[in-house]
């Protein structure tokens, strides 16, 4: 293997400590944002979901619990009587309009990238 096999090894290792260090789900978090809600929260191991919630008073974006997202506990919760909501169990899904890249979408390029390597050496 020569000195750029090391080098792909290398950053090839670096993509998956990075994938798994200290992995927690991260959703938008904003109550009542003027424009597009762009703050990112960490969620804790508790809250496994992403929320949006529209109701006639708030709007919010947040981290909730999978478990608790139907209309009758978050109705309650938020006191809304009409809402439309959603949760959704991946990073950064509680917002349309954004883009992210995660560690997934990494891995699942790096075989192209190195196809591409092999094609240069």
């Amino acid at each position: 293997m020569g000195s750029k096999g090391f080098i792909l090894l290398g950053l090839l290792l670096v993509l998956s400590v990075l994938y798994h260090s200290g992995y927690s789900l991260q959703c938008y978090n904003c109550i009542n944002p003027g424009g597009i809600c762009t703050r990112i929260s960490n969620c804790t191991p508790n809250f496994d979901a992403c929320l949006s919630l529209f109701g006639e008073i708030q709007t919010r974006y947040q981290c909730w619990t999978f478990a608790n997202c139907d209309f009758t506990h978050l109705s309650e919760h938020f006191g809304e009587k009409k809402l439309h909501y959603n949760c959704c169990q991946k990073d950064l899904c509680n917002r349309s309009g954004g883009t992210s890249i995660t560690g997934t979408t990494v891995l699942l390029v790096t075989p192209l990238l190195t196809a591409f390597w092999r094609l240069f050496i």
